[in-house]
Formats: structure tokens, C-alpha cells, sequence
């Protein structure tokens, strides 16, 4: 069984163009895996998206450069969380215990971080010709509503 975090990786998300990088690596990984294992993947995915729902980081706001300020919406939020998991295990750790340096996920480019999300399911719908099902414990509501939020 492939590791969640090995595929996953680490980067340092701090441009659209790094974060292009790492979901290509991640796909390339994602092709060579075997259908039970990239629903494992998926699994796995929407579990470390549950686990960092949380108020305190849904409420940084979006900055702009002109220096207006703008709260998440729901779609930015799960976009943002993406992108920290793209950042790697370590990273995710920290922001999951201190909720500090979350804000880099929230800036505009790193919403190209969505990508991460349909990787493993277009990979299982190639090989197989079906849809992928996921059956989990964690809601895919509120890995895009933020209704899960662990404070």
C-alpha cells in the first residue's frame, strides 16, 4: 500500500506555478496505482480535508494585493485546505496544532490547489471506465461547507 504523504510529497506553495508542479508529480504517481489503491487515496484525502476544518481557519480573510480584504467562501476554503495539504505532512501538522501560517493558503493562486481533488478519481475513472465510490466516515459536505468545524 502507497502512503498517503509519500504521494502527497512536500511544496513549498508559494506561487500557482509550484503548486502546477506538485499536482503533476502527484498525478504521475496516481497512474501507476491500481484502482483499490487510489480509492484508498481518495479516502485518505477526504479525511485530512475533514480534519483541518476548522473555524479559526476558515475565518482568515482573503487578502488582495490593492489590500482589500474579503472572508473565504466555502469553495475557497476547501480550495485553501487543499493547498496545505499539498505543502506536506509536516506543514499540515503544524497548521492542524497552531492554526499559524495558514494564511499563504488562503491567496488567490493557491486555489489552482482544486486540482488535487479530481487527480485520484479522473486516474480511477481512466483505468477502470467507472466512477469512482468512495465510502468513508468523512462527509464530502463538509469537506466543502465547512460545517465540521473542530475547534
Amino acid at each position: 500500500m502507497t502512503d498517503f504523504w509519500n504521494v502527497i510529497g512536500s511544496s513549498s506553495v508559494r506561487d500557482a506555478s509550484e503548486i502546477d508542479s506538485a499536482l503533476e508529480r502527484i498525478s504521475q504517481q496516481l497512474n501507476a496505482m491500481a484502482p483499490d489503491a487510489l480509492v484508498r487515496f481518495a479516502e485518505r484525502l477526504r479525511e485530512a480535508l475533514f480534519r483541518i476544518d476548522r473555524r479559526v481557519l476558515a475565518e482568515v480573510p482573503v487578502k488582495l494585493a490593492a489590500g482589500l480584504e474579503f472572508p473565504q467562501t466555502s469553495d475557497h476554503f476547501l480550495y485553501a485546505r487543499c493547498a496545505c495539504i499539498l505543502a506536506g505532512e509536516k506543514i499540515y501538522g503544524e497548521i492542524m496544532r497552531s492554526g499559524v501560517g495558514f494564511e499563504r493558503f488562503v491567496a488567490p493562486f493557491a486555489q489552482e490547489a482544486e486540482g488535487l481533488l479530481y487527480l485520484a478519481s479522473e486516474e480511477y475513472e481512466r483505468q477502470t471506465g467507472d466512477r469512482m465510490r468512495v465510502e468513508s466516515d468523512f462527509s464530502i459536505e463538509s469537506m466543502s461547507n465547512a460545517q465540521g468545524w473542530a475547534d
